[in-house]
């Protein structure tokens, strides 16, 4: 029969533990989404901003929305489709994440990774970086 009195330390020694994880998880999240701010103004909005000028000279109609913390970049026409990057805070490190929603027909294609993966976080990242990126996500409306 297990000791009560060795259970609680265990127990109490457990809850400090998780409690010091928390807190060190909750002050790297802090620190990574100031670091997406600070990517995002400076290096990915202009990206994506670069993309669509380029693409509407081609004559491919796509548009930059801004909404708070994330960028997309979608079809003129098929807005529920495109690009965006916001901060996923759950990442292991926290990172900024591009998600891509693609339809052929009446399926939807949903794939979300890592901007460049190996990449430790959003200071890492650069604005080329990101124009890579969106190359690799605009192929499937290219054709």
């Amino acid at each position: 029969m297990t000791d009560v009195a060795q259970l609680r330390k265990r127990v109490q020694k457990a809850i400090e533990q998780a409690r010091r994880e928390s807190a060190d998880h909750r002050a790297l999240v802090h620190e990574a989404q100031r670091a997406y701010d600070e990517f995002l103004e400076q290096r990915a909005i202009p990206a994506f901003r670069s993309m669509a000028v380029v693409l509407k000279s081609e004559g491919l109609w796509w548009e930059v929305m801004t909404p708070s913390g994330e960028v997309r970049l979608v079809p003129d026409r098929r807005r529920a489709e495109g690009n965006s990057l916001d901060f996923d805070p759950t990442a292991t490190p926290p990172q900024p994440m591009v998600t891509v929603n693609c339809g052929r027909g009446s399926r939807m294609t949903h794939i979300e990774r890592p901007v460049k993966p190996g990449t430790p976080g959003a200071a890492a990242l650069t604005e080329d970086d990101v124009i890579e990126m969106l190359l690799e996500m605009v192929k499937p409306w290219l054709s």
